[in-house]
């Protein structure tokens, strides 16, 4: 949920009783709130709930947003430091509205992310203040001193609360130092494919984010290479845009909010191996060691680019995922929720296809932002393999993407049956009989009841547990059974991971109208990379006695600002390039443009964005 409403809007401390975090701070807020059953989230101390477990966020978050839509007659602001040693922090108490409370007082708490299990633990509490504001405008202005004794175990921060002390003790407002050496970096694509010998070029803004002037160093690393392939095989170099190609560390000073836009490219020197290469770019804070950002960009040379989602709760399944895939011929960038948090919409869009897997993790950190971002991402014209048994089962109703993209109706909850077994005739399933006793136990799968356009492609004996859906110009494949739960040996064909897998990952390639050998239909099958900078692939298929064909790129006004193809082409699949330039040569502006394919008297059309 911070994830979700962000840390101006939802602010979190972690009281530890009865272990080695606990302290004289956390024992008095324990004894304050009169707590005796652990764990217990108290809410404003308005609201309290005890317990948790997997489904308890569907508790929580009916009260969170209740909370939200209640303002707060008084606005909290601070500026300071806290790190190894100690520091200081100065807060503003403004009151924007009349303020009804007459007995407040300011709390002050040095938090750290001590591990990943524990973050938000409350560490140092500084002498609570007094604060009295009445009228609009009074304000109040406090400083507090921190000292740091223990060994930090993880970024500390500094989390300032008002509370009413006339009972209940209400938290009237609270408020998240920001911190004065923050890095932040973006970027608005993180993959591409290109063929032998060429280029694949990115671009990163750098921003100081943080409330103080700062230094900060960029440096430049290739994290992954194929085998036998070297870093000047496939050379990485960063640039600020208009300057010069660098492969060691630069300094940018920055004032705050002051950004850099920089340039990164890999250079394929060697032309002779497939696979991807991983660069990642590192800005780390002078002023705060601690404080870093990193953009890692996949390219992949001549494969078509995977993003594996490990999504599992830290269990590490994706490592069966990743041997498949390789046992198959592709490379994917493999992105860890547990680490990396959740993939974006630029994340998800900079690839071909998004392989999804909860394996014997719950689903409920799948989040309502999740879906927009992959329901944005097949708009696109992506293709999604979800593999989750607890997808369903974790959602309270069914929202826009079950009804709408999945066409599922409705489902039951954890049924899952030993079998899986294969539909005649489905390009993915045809002659399958899954065993299921491998890896991650199916027991808490889902059954569903779907409607067209989606195609059923895997039972079992408590009813359907696998579908595929095309609309468009895109695909999704989702099963609630684990693939980890799929045999791995190859004498086990058809019935296999590897199987299994390169058949989902073939029907996301098939164009769209095959059947039978024969192409009945001209369509746009895809764009990949989309958005793009600065080029994209656009595969299309040219029916039967189709003629010739042309393929144009215009603009949101309709107008032709580029002419790619204009010739006969055999019925089947092809692909064309698109760089992002006009007719004249000339390098388009970023924004969204059409392309459309026309052969035989039929048309076919995609969006497309181009970002700069």
């Amino acid at each position: 949920m911070e994830e979700d409403y962000g840390t101006d809007r939802l602010v979190c401390i972690y009281w530890h009783i009865g272990d080695s975090w606990q302290f004289s701070g956390s024992t008095a807020r324990n004894s304050l709130y009169g707590i005796s059953a652990y764990p217990t989230t108290e809410f404003d101390a308005v609201e309290e709930v005890v317990g948790a477990g997997s489904t308890v966020i569907n508790t929580y978050r009916p009260i969170v947003l209740n909370r939200m839509s209640i303002p707060s007659p008084v606005i909290i602001t601070s500026d300071g430091y806290v790190g190894e040693g100690g520091g200081t922090i100065t807060a503003k108490f403004k009151a924007d509205a009349s303020v009804s409370y007459t007995n407040m007082q300011a709390q002050f708490v040095v938090i750290e992310e001590s591990s990943p299990s524990y973050p938000w633990t409350a560490r140092e509490v500084a002498t609570p203040e007094p604060i009295s504001l009445s009228a609009p405008g009074d304000s109040v202005v406090v400083t507090r001193h921190f000292v740091v004794d223990w060994e930090i175990g993880g970024d500390l921060q500094v989390v300032v609360f008002l509370e009413n002390t006339s009972g209940p003790f209400e938290i009237v407002n609270s408020h998240l130092m920001p911190d004065p050496y923050a890095v932040v970096m973006a970027t608005p694509f993180y993959a591409s494919e290109i063929g032998y010998g060429e280029t694949a070029t990115y671009t990163a803004t750098r921003e100081n984010a943080g409330t103080a002037l700062d230094t900060v160093t960029v440096s430049i690393a290739q994290d992954e290479l194929p085998d036998g392939v070297s870093s000047t095989d496939w050379e990485a170099s960063y640039r600020e845009v208009g300057g010069s190609w660098q492969t060691g560390s630069t300094e940018f000073t920055l004032d705050p909010e002051e950004t850099v836009e920089l340039e990164v490219r890999m250079v394929d020197n060697l032309g002779t191996v497939q696979g991807m290469c991983v660069t990642t770019l590192t800005s780390v804070s002078g002023g705060n060691p601690t404080r870093s950002a990193v953009c890692s960009f996949a390219t992949f040379v001549e494969l078509p680019s995977i993003l594996l989602v490990a999504d599992d709760m830290g269990w590490g399944n994706e490592s069966h995922w990743e041997t498949a895939l390789a046992n198959n011929g592709y490379s994917q960038m493999t992105w860890v929720t547990e680490d990396r948090g959740r993939p974006n919409l630029a994340m998800l869009s900079s690839y071909w296809a998004v392989l999804w897997t909860n394996a014997n993790g719950n689903a409920f950190a799948f989040t309502g932002q999740d879906e927009m971002a992959i329901m944005d991402y097949l708009d696109g014209g992506g293709n999604l393999y979800l593999a989750s048994m607890n997808f369903l089962s974790s959602r309270l109703s069914t929202g826009a993407f079950i009804q709408d993209y999945l066409h599922i109706t409705s489902w039951t909850d954890d049924v899952g049956d030993l079998y899986a077994y294969g539909v005649s005739g489905d390009a993915i399933s045809d002659g399958m009989e899954l065993h299921l006793v491998y890896g991650v136990p199916p027991t808490s799968a889902d059954a569903f009841v779907a409607t067209g356009p989606s195609e059923v492609n895997f039972t079992g004996t408590p009813g359907n547990v696998g579908l595929k859906v095309q609309e468009g110009d895109w695909k999704i494949v989702f099963h609630t059974f684990p693939f980890e739960s799929v045999s791995f040996f190859e004498a086990d064909y058809p019935n296999n991971r590897d199987t299994l897998l390169d058949r989902v990952l073939e029907w996301f390639g098939e164009a769209a109208g095959v059947d039978d050998g024969t192409v009945h239909r001209l369509a746009i099958d895809h764009v990949f990379p989309n958005p793009f900078n600065p080029m994209t692939k656009i595969a299309f298929t040219v029916p039967e006695s189709a003629g010739r064909v042309t393929l144009t790129i215009h603009n949101v006004n309709g107008q032709v600002v580029r002419s790619l193809v204009d010739a006969e082409y055999p019925a089947g699949p092809a692909v064309a390039v698109w760089d992002g330039m006009d007719d004249a040569g000339k390098g388009l502006a970023t924004g969204m443009y059409f392309a459309k394919l026309s052969a035989g008297g039929a048309d076919a059309f995609t969006k497309m964005t181009l970002l700069k």
